[in-house]
């Protein structure tokens, strides 16, 4: 109620828009009207002409007008979309910061832009990229590698951390590991103060580790061992921030985890 000149004035009631249904749609599919759909798109993205979908709609008095939320016959049937698949599956998941592009991202973690542009299929522009959003680190490109040295990729564990890569020889005990983005070790816990590399026969409850130390390249850890020993039938290869002195197996948190398989 509102005071016009002193008087009480009720406001009218403002009648909600009927927008007509369609009529049965035999052999088609109904189609519900988004913000910024048109007739014309609507058939483009069906691939029907714009004639077909008028005479298909006979309650759209204006072809020019449609409007959200409004059923419009597609006189054709439409398969549905495949569910999406999960983002970024076999990647490492970063979040973009002011100056990034796609192209400085993939340089930055040794990509070809061409791999970076067909894992983030979300981003039209490669030059633009938006503070905040996840963008998929695909897995390094393949190059060749020693005969009896297998890769191993390190997925992340938990949020914020980019991932690593690992070689490994199974039958002389080379191990070579590499991760990136990891947080200083006392940032997960004031009692945790080293990052240890481990690999890891589950089965049999067998533990190898050697230290990760901080290289030159801005947040990029690394480590080698020679552990002159079969790896034969262990399965894994963890990365975890450890206490000092470093317990026989993993207390820490795992932030990176990876399958050995044989190559």
């Amino acid at each position: 109620m509102y005071y016009y000149y002193g008087t009480p004035y009720h406001m009218p009631a403002v009648q909600s828009l009927q927008v007509p249904e369609p009529p049965p749609c035999v052999g088609g599919t109904i189609y519900t009207v988004r913000p910024g759909d048109t007739m014309f798109r609507i058939a483009n993205e069906f691939g029907i002409t714009l004639q077909a979908l008028i005479v298909a709609n006979p309650q759209v008095a204006n072809p020019n007008i449609v409007y959200p939320g409004q059923r419009i016959c597609i006189p054709i049937e439409v398969e549905p979309p495949p569910p999406p698949g999960p983002f970024c599956p076999d990647g490492t998941i970063y979040t973009a910061r002011r100056g990034d592009s796609l192209f400085s991202i993939a340089r930055r973690f040794g990509i070809t832009l061409q791999r970076m542009i067909q894992a983030n299929p979300q981003i039209p522009d490669p030059n633009v990229v938006e503070v905040g959003q996840r963008i998929c680190i695909p897995p390094p490109d393949d190059i060749p590698v020693p005969t009896g040295i297998c890769r191993v990729n390190l997925i992340p564990q938990r949020e914020g951390v980019f991932g690593g890569t690992s070689f490994i020889n199974i039958s002389e005990g080379d191990v070579w590991v590499a991760t990136f983005g990891l947080p200083a070790p006392n940032d997960l816990d004031p009692g945790l103060s080293t990052y240890r590399a481990w690999v890891v026969d589950e089965n049999q409850e067998l533990y190898y580790s050697f230290t990760l130390k901080v290289t030159d390249a801005p947040g990029i850890e690394a480590g080698y061992s020679a552990a002159n020993m079969s790896f034969e039938g262990y399965d894994s290869i963890i990365v975890t921030a450890e206490p000092y002195p470093v317990p026989t197996r993993p207390s820490g948190p795992v932030l990176l985890r990876g399958t050995i398989i044989p190559c």
